[in-house]
């Protein structure tokens, strides 16, 4: 019977694995984590699990993870994050594919539940929501990219059935500290593909982001937690392209 791998990278994820390892542990044939550096209990509740855990310095999302394919032996790969479970549909059919037969599809990608909050956001482009996250071992590979790596998949890829919950933010502060991190990485990576930014690029952007998650695509029907996703992911574009506006100035922070 084919075999499953379910990878993660990690860093200080104690309060996420408990439930992580739950969720993985009836399908899972090997668990590979790759750690950046924790400073709590990440590592040692993974030990635990039987998981094989790699310590390596943070090298970008796509480096990390291609470090974890490199150690799993499935004959299937699923990478999910500390934050994200399978439901039980999507639990099932990872079973299927483990009992055959054989499928003609080479990758899959798989639709995503998001909680924002502790809400679960049914409107505002998160309803649906798909990912390219499982694929047979040697057929893919993430590409490098500094912010929102990308899986290339050599040959057909299908939709798996059922969903992944994640649940992205628990807090405001949670997100504020992600952005930081992350608009700094979006802006260099404009930057080095030769893209420009004016304050008003930065303000039309952000003004976009907003209309078009809170009311072209109905955030407003999630009630305060889809205004709220809304006015962040706005605050998220305007400081991205702010900063690449500061970069193209010759002023950079590291945060």
């Amino acid at each position: 019977m084919p075999t499953l791998s379910v990878a993660l990278i990690c860093c200080d994820e104690e309060a996420n694995l408990p439930a992580w390892l739950a969720g993985v542990a009836g399908v899972a044939d090997q668990i590979v984590a790759v750690d950046s550096g924790s400073r709590d209990r990440t590592r040692e509740l993974l030990r635990q699990a039987g998981a094989t855990v790699l310590e390596r310095p943070w090298s970008g999302y796509s480096d990390q993870r291609n470090a974890a394919a490199d150690l799993c032996t499935g004959d299937w790969i699923l990478f999910l994050d500390a934050d994200e479970r399978p439901d039980a549909r999507l639990t099932q059919a990872l079973w299927r594919l483990k009992q055959g037969p054989e499928p003609g599809e080479q990758g899959f990608e798989l639709g995503f539940k998001v909680f924002f909050f502790g809400k679960h956001l049914a409107h505002g482009g998160y309803g649906n929501e798909r990912h390219l996250r499982l694929y047979r071992r040697g057929r893919g590979r993430w590409q490098a990219r500094e912010v929102h790596e990308r899986l290339v998949v050599e040959g057909p890829v299908g939709l798996l059935p059922g969903l992944v919950e994640h649940y992205s933010y628990r807090c405001v502060g949670q997100y504020l500290r992600r952005l930081e991190r992350y608009s700094a990485q979006a802006a260099r990576q404009m930057h080095a593909a030769g893209r420009r930014a004016s304050g008003l690029t930065a303000l039309g952007h952000a003004l976009w982001a907003f209309l078009n998650r809170y009311l072209l695509r109905l955030g407003f029907l999630d009630g305060f937690e889809g205004y709220l996703a809304a006015r962040l992911e706005a605050l998220y574009t305007l400081t991205k392209y702010a900063r690449l506006r500061e970069l193209r100035r010759g002023i950079e922070d590291q945060p």
